[in-house]
């Protein structure tokens, strides 16, 4: 016989602990994308995982599918991209959050939502992570055999070992680490600036925190940068570039883009510090000698900062202004003279042109990063100059320019996906609200066609991929692709949408402040 008391009782208390949720008519029309963004995480992120197993031992182990007919997961688990959405998501409604709850007068539910929020980030940060986490024996251009401890592998392990669990080579890549240090240094600054109205022991978890996303952040950043091609040409100069991974030899534009903020950001975060990082350097052409060097941390983060940009800028950059793909090399490890154990790469030209969002959207907030806290008037200037470029030429691209009852077709136009998407729409968002530029023509025309499919077709959490036309029954991949299976909803997809919705309300606040 069911329980009818345990199923109501259990359904109370997944809406309490994710995060109370607020009836419509406690929101004003201003915060209405934020309810949305969370109205999707609060209908989704369960049924993907498994609130039993997150009530006994916080764990997170979202299956990549839902179908939204049957309820039916899809799947066995997430690999680490696919599950570094579900922080995005939860760390966007965060931001959001903290600018409501702290308006004079906010109701003092916000509180209590930003706070469970804030909890379940903290348990997919640390606790769940630890299930990719193994070590990697790397060479790189300036080291050999570097055993790293602690760095995200691409697929979840059933049982968290990070000392034996090899994840060297292709079983981790750059991008993935570079995508959680976006995150958990936002998740700094979202706790640093919470910290003020802090004391006692809440202060001390926020403290705790705070420096266990700093500590780990660096970590990763050091791994990502050991990543770089300091092998150099007849000429002196360096090949430079980031590998897709250490056991790829190709270059991509999402293997470098993702670290330019995180870069400027530390820089930012060591602006007044004395701190400085030690760090290898390799010699010219002829030697290839390495050599140790000192730099103050907010020079050598902004050093990189620069360096990758303009390898991106200069590789990747299209004659429409937006960013191809990735780059052919071929790479080897000498056993004698100069190079000596020393990877040594060098690009081959086969260079692949394909567009993405997500490739123009993260080099988007790198150039606005840069602008943003540039002192120097002609890098400036070039800077505002291809943010401006970019910022246009991107909508132009990845929209269509044919519009259907003035909307456009946003998202997953062209080569986009949601996540892809996301990327695009955050850099425009961040454009908007640091007043760099003016894009909240782009932004307005995304939450458009955003929230008429929610206002048409959204199902219990969930949105169609087609946001002008609606749900595709038919539509279900053999392959259980995302973008051809309109019926086994990916959480990729749907964690997307709703971290869309949150990067539009910060649009809304700033619009409305």
């Amino acid at each position: 016989m069911v329980n009818i008391k345990n199923i109501i009782m259990k359904k109370y208390l997944v809406l309490l602990l994710i995060g109370l949720i607020l009836s419509l008519h406690s929101f004003s029309k201003d915060f209405e994308n934020l309810h949305r963004a969370l109205d999707i995480a609060n209908n989704t992120i369960w049924k993907y995982t498994s609130y039993e197993e997150w009530k006994n031992n916080r764990t997170i182990n979202p299956r990549p599918k839902y179908n939204i007919y049957t309820g039916e997961t899809v799947g066995n688990s997430y690999n680490c991209y696919e599950y570094t959405n579900i922080i995005e998501m939860l760390m966007t409604a965060m931001k959001s959050l903290q600018k409501v709850k702290d308006i004079p007068g906010a109701d003092p539910e916000y509180q209590k939502l930003f706070d469970h929020y804030e909890q379940l980030v903290w348990d997919a940060s640390t606790i769940n992570l630890d299930y990719y986490k193994g070590y990697a024996i790397v060479t790189s251009s300036t080291q050999s055999e570097v055993r790293w401890e602690n760095i995200i592998g691409v697929h979840r392990q059933e049982k968290i070992d990070p000392q034996n669990h090899n994840v060297s080579g292709r079983l981790n890549v750059y991008d993935d680490q570079m995508w959680l240090i976006r995150c958990f240094l936002e998740i700094y600054s979202i706790l640093e600036k919470e910290a003020v109205s802090l004391s006692g022991d809440a202060l001390a978890t926020n403290k705790e925190r705070r420096k266990w996303y700093l500590d780990y952040s660096e970590y990763l950043t050091a791994y990502c940068l050991d990543g770089w091609d300091q092998s150099k040409k007849p000429n002196g100069e360096e090949w430079g570039g980031i590998t897709w991974g250490p056991g790829y030899t190709s270059k991509h534009t999402c293997s470098n883009s993702p670290l330019i903020s995180p870069l400027v950001w530390l820089s930012e975060i060591y602006s007044e510090s004395p701190d400085k990082i030690d760090f290898l350097v390799r010699g010219d052409y002829n030697t290839n000698r390495v050599t140790s060097e000192s730099m103050l941390k907010s020079d050598y983060y902004m050093m990189y900062a620069e360096k990758i940009y303009d390898f991106v800028n200069n590789t990747f950059l299209r004659e429409d202004n937006v960013y191809g793909d990735m780059i052919g090399c071929k790479t080897t490890v000498p056993d004698s003279g100069p190079n000596k154990g020393l990877r040594t790469t060098i690009s081959n030209g086969n260079l692949d042109r394909t567009a993405y969002s997500y490739n123009s959207g993260s080099t988007l907030s790198g150039v606005a990063d840069l602008y943003r806290v540039s002192d120097d008037p002609e890098k400036k200037k070039k800077y505002y100059e291809d943010l401006v470029a970019l910022a246009d030429a991107s909508f132009k691209f990845f929209t269509d320019s044919q519009i259907k009852d003035d909307y456009y077709s946003f998202p997953q136009n062209k080569t986009g996906k949601a996540e892809f998407d996301a990327c695009l729409l955050r850099a425009w968002v961040e454009i908007y609200t640091n007043s760099i530029y003016d894009t909240s023509y782009y932004i307005d025309a995304f939450s458009k066609t955003l929230n008429f499919a929610y206002d048409n077709y959204y199902k219990d959490g969930f949105l169609p991929m087609d946001h002008l036309v609606g749900w595709k029954p038919n539509m279900i991949a053999e392959d259980n692709y995302d973008n051809r299976d309109d019926v086994r909803v990916s959480g990729l997809r749907t964690f997307s949408y709703s971290a869309q919705f949150s990067w539009i309300s910060l649009a809304d606040l700033f619009k409305h402040k």
